[in-house]
């Protein structure tokens, strides 16, 4: 029986050690690390988890996307579940799916759901509820692992720059992209550059092309 290694990142100790506990129960699932800041998460990433359980509350202000980036430079296998202590908008969760969340688990759901969530996370899905999955769905996501997958040594794109592709493999105009992300059609000819810059293609059409067939 294969065992899905937890790494739990939390800065109350109460909440990690109730987690622990839950998760502990189950055969398949080993708790090999609890840290209570960042920085000591990605210092102990050499320990290679399966499953991250991250409080959002421990980024303090920093970027989201900066974080994955480090984790997925240390340890690309790692996947990130939040850990949350209460309700964030829809909007925000998926904006942090988008950015590579696998999704959320509440610190208070049963042992049983929490499983389920790692479980899920582990093999490749986002677990999330129906609402947020259909929102998702109604707009559909680029994640940043299955850009990575597709073209390995891919630098890691930004948020903005994940989202204008998407756009555009949407089949968004420069102008529609410009109106949908309240940005200016200049703004998003940039980003567009660093985006082809970064899948070493020259237009729009061969980064569809390129993406399509990966």
């Amino acid at each position: 029986m294969s065992v899905i290694r937890i790494m739990i990142v939390n800065n109350d100790q109460a909440q990690i050690e109730a987690v622990a506990a839950a998760l502990g129960k189950q055969e398949d699932i080993d708790v090999i690390s609890s840290v209570t800041s960042r920085e000591t998460a990605i210092k102990q990433l050499s320990g290679t988890p399966d499953v991250m359980l991250l409080s959002p509350e421990i980024l303090k202000g920093h970027t989201l996307s900066r974080f994955i980036r480090s984790v997925q430079t240390k340890s690309p296998h790692t996947r990130i579940l939040y850990l949350l202590s209460s309700s964030l908008p829809d909007e925000t969760i998926i904006a942090d799916i988008k950015s590579g969340i696998r999704g959320y688990v509440g610190i208070s759901d049963p042992p049983s759901v929490m499983s389920r969530a790692v479980h899920s996370v582990q093999g490749g899905e986002i677990w999330a509820g129906r609402r947020i999955l259909e929102k998702a769905i109604s707009n559909p996501m680029l994640l940043p692992e299955t850009l990575q997958s597709h073209i390995p040594g891919l630098p890691p794109l930004t948020n903005r720059e994940m989202e204008v592709l998407t756009m555009v493999l949407q089949g968004a105009s420069n102008r529609e992209i410009a109106n949908r992300s309240s940005i200016s059609e200049r703004t998003v000819k940039t980003h567009l550059y660093r985006v082809y810059k970064k899948l070493n293609v020259k237009s729009r059409t061969k980064a569809i092309a390129l993406l399509s067939h990966s």
